[in-house]
């Protein structure tokens, strides 16, 4: 039990001892204070929630030097912590003691960090600051966590989406725009939804073309010291079998050529025979890829020796400039452009494929690595391009069309007179039904009439890309 004694300079100490049985002292102007905070204490330590009132002192820069030495995550994990603990949080809150960072704090660097930051990146860092002051409540050094409640900004400008391409536009523009030496890894993402990782990590034991198979388990994780191959994928349900379309089959076999290769040999290597970096794809091949296909800025021939580009930059301004050949203007194009589909649009893309031709869900979820089912929907399933012409060939079916149904007439085409037109009591004339012959009753259950049995509209089958485009 603790108490309460009077100090010879007339202020109030409330003396208790914590559950390490430790003493503790805090001073307080008046009695009344005093014995309102003890009986606070009292109760957290029967509950089991007590916090030290000192042990909110300890700065947050000694605190998530204590945090980083406790975790054990991935490489590439690690890599994205320390970066944004250097560019973010520690210049911001290293100095603060922990019990003083509260939520107005916390809600105003949020609010400027969405000034120059994406709303995505924004809720990353604040997703960090809450997952450190959390570890500090179960440390008991902090009894809230001032993150929860804080709301990410938006900012629609420069919010990025995912966008995804029609299969006529992936066959038609852009997978002829790429060299043909890189298809195969670009058909990969395509065709199988494979991400980039699990792309630059595959090997050839891993890829059945004779049953059109391919197993994903092997991934690639690019780190600035360097690509590093991992036995098992982003999650769980990462490792999965994929079937194959046949332009996958056809683009793997020709990169396979007659030999047999090494089936511990990547499948899309670099010259060395290691991993891709995906940043290096990215400036050297995916963006020149985008510009030629018409997908990524413009760039046409004026005149003989003339070559005229256009480009959105950051701010969505277009801006121009005139090349002597193709090429510069082109690699100008690829460097400078803002925006643009990205490689991993393509996993979006083919999940989109996949639910739109009506494909289940719990099997595109499956076939794509996700753990549950509402990412698939949610996060990567996007409205098609023709989306108006589906939903209006739903209601084509003439049968689905309403129409009155025409009154029954005598012999001598004069109207029989309906059920309005029957003032009288008891049973209306014409059979009295009313002209309603559409049920007919049988051992106590309704069944419709073959008059009133609608005829179900056939159901619309979408033939895949690969079929319309060979």
């Amino acid at each position: 039990m603790g108490f309460v004694s009077k100090t010879p300079a007339g202020t109030y100490r409330a003396n208790w001892r914590d559950s390490a049985d430790r003493q503790k002292a805090k001073t307080f102007r008046t009695k009344k204070e005093a014995n309102a905070f003890l009986a606070e204490v009292e109760g957290a330590l029967n509950r089991g929630t007590y916090v030290d009132p000192h042990a909110g002192r300890m700065r947050f820069g000694e605190f998530v030097t204590r945090w980083l030495a406790g975790r054990s995550v991935e490489a590439r994990t690690a890599e994205r912590t320390q970066s944004m603990l250097r560019a973010h949080l520690l210049p911001q809150w290293a100095d603060w003691p922990l019990a003083k960072i509260d939520y107005l704090a916390v809600q105003e660097w949020v609010t400027n960090l969405g000034r120059t930051l994406a709303p995505s990146t924004t809720a990353k860092h604040l997703g960090m600051l809450s997952m450190i002051m959390q570890t500090a409540i179960r440390a008991r050094l902090i009894a809230v966590n001032p993150c929860e409640g804080v709301r990410v900004p938006r900012n629609r400008a420069r919010e990025a989406r995912a966008g995804t391409i029609s299969r006529e536009a992936f066959f038609g523009r852009l997978l002829p725009a790429v060299p043909a030496e890189h298809r195969a890894i670009v058909c990969a993402a395509a065709g199988a939804g494979l991400r980039w990782g699990e792309c630059a990590g595959l090997p050839w034991e891993a890829v059945d073309l004779d049953r059109g198979l391919l197993h994903v388990a092997q991934v690639a994780v690019e780190t600035h010291g360097g690509v590093l191959l991992r036995a098992y994928p982003k999650t769980r349900a990462g490792v999965r079998t994929v079937p194959m379309p046949p332009f996958l089959v056809d683009e793997l076999r020709r990169r396979c050529g007659a030999a047999v290769p090494d089936a511990r040999a990547l499948v899309f290597a670099d010259r060395d025979g290691g991993p891709q970096r995906r940043s290096n794809f990215r400036r050297r091949v995916w963006l020149p890829s985008l510009v030629r296909a018409g997908l990524l800025g413009r760039v046409a021939e004026v005149a003989p020796g003339r070559w005229a580009a256009s480009w959105p930059d950051r701010d969505g301004r277009e801006q121009r400039a005139e090349f002597a050949d193709e090429a510069a203007a082109v690699a100008h194009v690829a460097a400078s452009a803002f925006g643009g589909l990205r490689f991993h649009d393509l996993r979006h893309s083919y999940i989109t494929w996949l639910v739109t031709d009506g494909v289940p869900v719990n099997v595109v979820r499956r076939v794509v690595g996700h753990e549950k089912a509402s990412t698939t929907l949610n996060r990567y399933t996007h409205t098609p391009d023709d989306y108006a012409d589906r939903v209006r060939l739903t209601f084509a079916d003439d049968s689905l069309t309403f129409r009155p149904a025409p009154r029954l007439t005598d012999p001598g085409n004069t109207a029989l007179p309906g059920p309005e037109a029957h003032s009288g009591k008891g049973r209306p004339p014409s059979g009295g039904d009313g002209g309603r012959r559409e049920v007919r009753l049988r051992g106590g259950r309704a069944e419709p009439t073959q008059r009133s049995r609608g005829v179900q509209p056939p159901r619309v089958c979408c033939r895949t890309a690969y079929e319309r485009l060979s």
